[in-house]
């Protein structure tokens, strides 16, 4: 007798659900269970800002010959020093983020045009490492300039915070960080190219030694 489309669907649903309880399959983690105080942080309503005017640069990114800069902002939280270093934290994580994805795009173009194997260059690898040199020498440069703060009132009648920060750093700190790692990534691809005996591999890794060892921060248009 032939089975039916329902006969299957309980048979595949009972499979599933002996797999699941048999530890085989691991079952969808549980939501975090949220406390009152969160819940009622969620619902606070906005009753002032510090400072009361909204300043330009929260909306707008101030551009700058000599300084980057990035607009850090947080989640809601109960205290302002929390609120604070999350904007901080989300200013850093920009920084390194940005650069990653310059990398990463500017890497496929170049490997593209020249015709260049992911062996040979690959742009995801060098921006996770143009990441972790970023994250490691130029993030905890990342000065806070300014604050601005949006207060809420929750109906427990206590206060929350979200933070947006103005940050800055000078771009010769960046651009010494990011062409120092050009330099060592274009020294290893001629050092490998000149054991190469592959005439058209070693072809590449000369031409990519060229994107990394030219003038990496300005290829990225720092």
């Amino acid at each position: 007798m032939k089975e039916t489309a329902y006969g299957k669907a309980a048979a595949f649903f009972a499979a599933v659900m002996v797999l699941v309880s048999s530890g085989c399959v691991s079952a969808p983690a549980p939501a975090p269970v949220k406390s009152e105080r969160e819940l009622a942080i969620e619902r606070a309503t906005p009753i002032r800002t510090e400072p009361a005017q909204r300043p330009g640069w929260v909306d707008t990114v101030p551009s700058s010959s000599t300084v980057l800069n990035f607009i850090g902002a947080s989640l809601r939280y109960a205290t302002a020093a929390q609120a604070r270093d999350n904007a901080q934290e989300n200013g850093r994580r920009q920084l390194v983020d940005y650069y990653g994805t310059l990398m990463v795009n500017k890497g496929r173009e170049y490997t593209a045009t020249y015709g260049i194997s992911s062996e040979v260059f690959s742009p995801q690898i060098a921006a996770q490492q143009l990441n972790e040199r970023i994250a490691q020498n130029v993030a905890q440069a990342l000065d806070a300039r300014e604050f601005y703060t949006q207060v809420f009132l929750d109906d427990t009648n206590r206060e929350a915070f979200e933070v947006n920060v103005l940050m800055g750093v000078d771009k010769s700190i960046v651009a010494r960080v990011i062409d120092n790692y050009g330099k060592e990534a274009a020294a290893d691809l001629i050092k490998k190219a000149a054991a190469e005996q592959d005439a058209r591999r070693r072809e590449q890794m000369e031409k990519a030694a060229e994107f990394f060892g030219g003038n990496l921060s300005s290829s990225l248009g720092l």
